[in-house]
């Protein structure tokens, strides 16, 4: 069996090429000229994608190259924030809308800010200069090198470090030799001299957005902007009102951790539910026994005179008779009646709803009607042959019933205090002037209560009872003849409206979460992201 190798012309051309050029851009590069040995390396780089080495060096040239050739725009220096700028007015740049070449600018892919390095720790007793400790120690981590053109090597040095992960080992190196890093690849770092001038010329410059979430208000995502800006001093922050956005422009070692603190800063607040049930309870009941006697009786004259018949109908079965000769008189006796009635009810009305809110902030709950009420009415007499229209009248709606408002302030997650305004408005059946008049009651308070107990905040007991006796005066007192001879009435009536409420976490308030420590490096030099 043979086995056959072919090899395209073209790929074999473009291999030789790519390393002539290579030859070529080291040549220029040691000669100083820094656009020219940054074409021969980004030409190398295209005709060989997969050679990391050709493309790391164009990276690490691109920056000098592009200023020597005044293509990039200046830095935007950086100012002190201010003690002024701490006033109560808020700047013009919180509130401006971001433009769609800003956008564009945040969705630009970036070099990766990530290393893929090693995750195991290592232990590091090396001596010698600077580039011979960084090849070392990045190799250890899997990891590759490249230097700055101007960057030269510090002489007689001695690291030492035991069980470290390969961010605290960089970091560490860093300050041990006044360096600082730049990310230019999943797995190959640019080391320079950590200057001020070098940093602003190799650090990259980013653009991120941040969504404000629907339960913060942007005057609360400007405020906490405003916090951030002077905490990092960021050179570009603006708050979008219009797309809720917030976009953050400045370099990575400031952006990053800026991202973070807002993030963590628009936390949303806790959720709270409150649970709500009004109970109202009346009995009324109501007892009548006795006799029923007549309170006056018929007096009739039943004599007659000269042969003449009384006037009157006579039933002698309802009439007492007495009297003689001529003076003859029927007393008229109306039927008794013994009775005995009782009656009770009993009526229970229970409501029972949930309403949510967030941490500070009110919720209302109304139970009850819409009333129209006239606010505004016009009325006239039109002129002699003119006429004119009346505008018809002006309408305020009053919310009859009762109207909760409940504001929570949550404390850990123990206990959760409530601002309760409670109103109750009813009409009197009066009005003034045609517009009818509306009573009004309100509760206003304020109770601090465990998270998921019952707590009753507002309670109304009302208790009426009545008694009356009707009979024959004097007889109806007496102690075992009264009750024979008279009617009694008994009626009472009670009712019970009670409000409960109980309020339950939905989310965990802040002072529950846990936040990741930020490492940010110092004022003069801050750290990168590794």
């Amino acid at each position: 069996m043979a086995v056959v190798c072919l090899l395209a012309p073209g790929a074999a051309g473009a291999g030789a090429g790519a390393s002539s050029l290579y030859r070529q851009a080291q040549k220029a590069e040691k000669a100083g000229e820094v656009v020219q040995a940054y074409l021969f390396y980004a030409q190398a780089a295209a005709l060989e994608p997969a050679n990391r080495k050709y493309w790391a060096r164009s990276q690490a040239l691109r920056t000098r190259a592009a200023l020597q050739t005044k293509l990039m725009p200046p830095a935007i220096p950086e100012e002190p924030v201010a003690e002024t700028q701490m006033s109560a007015e808020m700047p013009a740049e919180f509130t401006a809308s971001l433009s769609e070449q800003e956008l564009a600018e945040t969705r630009r892919p970036l070099p990766p800010v990530g290393l893929q390095a090693s995750a195991e720790k290592k232990s590091f007793d090396l001596a010698g200069d600077s580039n011979a400790l960084w090849e070392k120690v990045v190799a250890a981590f899997g990891l590759g090198a490249i230097f700055d053109g101007d960057y030269q090597p510090v002489r007689n040095l001695r690291f030492r470090l035991d069980a470290s992960g390969y961010r605290e080992a960089l970091h560490a190196l860093e300050n041990a030799t006044a360096s600082f890093l730049v990310p230019i690849g999943e797995r190959l770092v640019l080391v320079a001299r950590d200057t001020q001038q070098k940093r602003q010329e190799l650090e990259h410059t980013i653009a991120v957005t941040v969504p404000i979430p629907h339960p913060v208000s942007v005057q609360e995502a400007q405020e906490l902007a405003r916090a951030v800006q002077q905490l990092m001093e960021i050179q570009r922050l603006t708050v979008d009102s219009q797309r809720r956005l917030v976009l953050i422009r400045d370099r990575v070692s400031k952006v990053r951790p800026a991202l973070e603190i807002y993030r963590q800063m628009l936390h949303h607040r806790p959720q709270v539910a409150i649970e709500i049930e009004f109970l109202e309870v009346f009995d009324n009941s109501s007892l009548s026994y006795g006799v029923n006697l007549p309170g006056r009786s018929a007096l009739t004259w039943l004599s007659r005179i000269w042969g003449s018949a009384p006037s009157v109908a006579v039933d002698a079965a309802r009439m007492g008779v007495f009297g003689a000769g001529k003076s003859f008189f029927g007393l008229g006796l109306a039927d008794a009646e013994l009775f005995a009635t009782m009656a009770r009810s009993a009526s229970r009305t229970l409501l029972k709803t949930e309403i949510r809110s967030v941490d500070g902030q009110a919720a209302s709950y109304h139970i009850g009607d819409r009333y129209p009420i006239i606010s505004t009415s016009y009325s006239g007499v039109p002129q002699a042959g003119g006429n004119f229209l009346t505008p018809p009248p002006a309408f305020n709606f009053e919310d009859l019933g009762v109207v909760l408002k409940i504001t929570p302030k949550v404390h850990g997650m123990e206990d959760i205090t409530l601002d309760l305004e409670a109103e109750f408005k009813v009409l009197r059946g009066e009005s003034l002037n045609g517009i009818p008049v509306i009573a009004n009651r309100k509760f206003v308070s304020k109770a601090r209560v465990a998270a998921g107990e019952w707590a009753v905040l507002a309670g109304l007991l009302n208790v009426n009872e009545a008694r009356s006796i009707t009979g024959l005066a004097g007889l109806s007192q007496l102690p075992v003849l009264g009750p024979l001879v008279s009617r009694r009435e008994r009626s009472g009536e009670s009712g019970e409206a009670l409000l409960v409420i109980r309020p339950r976490l939905l989310s965990l308030p802040a002072t529950e979460i846990l936040t990741p420590a930020l490492w940010t490096g110092t004022e003069s030099r801050p750290r990168l992201p590794l």
